[in-house]
């Protein structure tokens, strides 16, 4: 008797088992689901979405055209600047491209945090080190397999090149009524 008994609360306590672990991983599926997104997360601030960290807003910003005028003498400095986006990665979100029509630099999240593909057209203010760095043929050809719209065919490009990039920490994506 007695053992029947014990096999019966056994086969109960382990039924239970498997249903509350069926249970919560059905939870934690719904969870992910809701959590997980394709669009980065940016914090809503009153004159744009910053992703990444913010900036000390008694820095001085300079314009991206200012910066590339004076660029040896910025090199490995922090730079906060403000210019046109004009593209970003289409893979992930991890680069942008700021220009002022003449000069361009890429401005790399170092995977640390994304950015909406579509920002492009919009004005950001960039804080990060200011770098000249030499870039592969392999890295150039994947920047430019990640362009929504590449400037030359990924065969042509050969060969590494010197440029110069923004490391950043923080960029905010001002809102359209502080794009002048």
């Amino acid at each position: 008797m007695f053992k029947k008994l014990f096999i019966a609360v056994l086969l109960l306590s382990g039924t239970f088992f498997i249903q509350n672990l069926t249970l919560a991983q059905d939870d934690s599926k719904t969870e992910s689901k809701t959590e997980a997104s394709d669009e980065p997360v940016g914090i809503k601030m009153e004159d744009g979405i910053l992703y990444g960290k913010d900036y000390d807003h008694g820095m001085q910003i300079v314009e991206f055209s200012d910066l590339m005028k004076d660029a040896d003498n910025n090199k490995d400095k922090t730079v906060l600047v403000k210019g046109d986006v004009t593209e970003v990665c289409q893979a992930m979100g991890c680069w942008m491209i700021l220009s002022d029509g003449t000069n361009e630099t890429r401005v790399t999240t170092l995977h640390n945090f994304f950015l909406p593909k579509d920002v492009a057209g919009t004005k950001a203010v960039v804080i990060g080190k200011f770098i000249e760095t030499e870039i592969s043929e392999d890295q150039a050809k994947h920047y430019n397999e990640e362009s929504k719209n590449p400037k030359m065919k990924t065969e042509d490009i050969k060969g590494s090149s010197k440029v110069y990039e923004i490391e950043a920490v923080g960029i905010k994506i001002l809102n359209p009524e502080d794009k002048n």
